[in-house]
């Protein structure tokens, strides 16, 4: 079984991003994408979505009921890399953007553990 004080870890890591992700996104980030062009703006969009998708499926694992009974293994939305010229790399969101591949990247890690 992953042990409880990594998971314990995680659970903090992923509110903390969330935080930051829900901070920037909704506030100097939003200003920012909107001074962007359209396209930008979509990018943008998309990965904001896919950030909060991969937040909530590790917040979901690890606050599954079963955690400790055979929790099935993580199930991780699809990642991919982030494209080295995305907007996203020159601003705050990108950091965020990559924080939330690397939670889901522990969760894969974390429920290799799960018996």
């Amino acid at each position: 079984m992953a042990g409880l004080a990594a998971r314990d870890a995680l659970y903090r890591d992923t509110v903390r991003v969330a935080d930051r992700a829900r901070g920037w996104f909704d506030g100097p980030g939003a200003a920012w994408r909107a001074r962007q062009p359209a396209a930008v703006q979509a990018l943008v969009a998309v990965e904001s979505l896919a950030i909060t998708t991969r937040l909530l499926a590790v917040m979901s694992w690890l606050l599954d009921p079963r955690q400790g009974e055979g929790l099935p293994a993580f199930a991780a939305p699809e990642c991919g890399d982030m494209a080295a010229d995305h907007p996203l790399r020159a601003v705050p969101g990108g950091a965020i953007a990559l924080a939330s591949r690397a939670l889901v990247a522990r969760a894969v890690a974390l429920s290799g553990d799960v018996a």
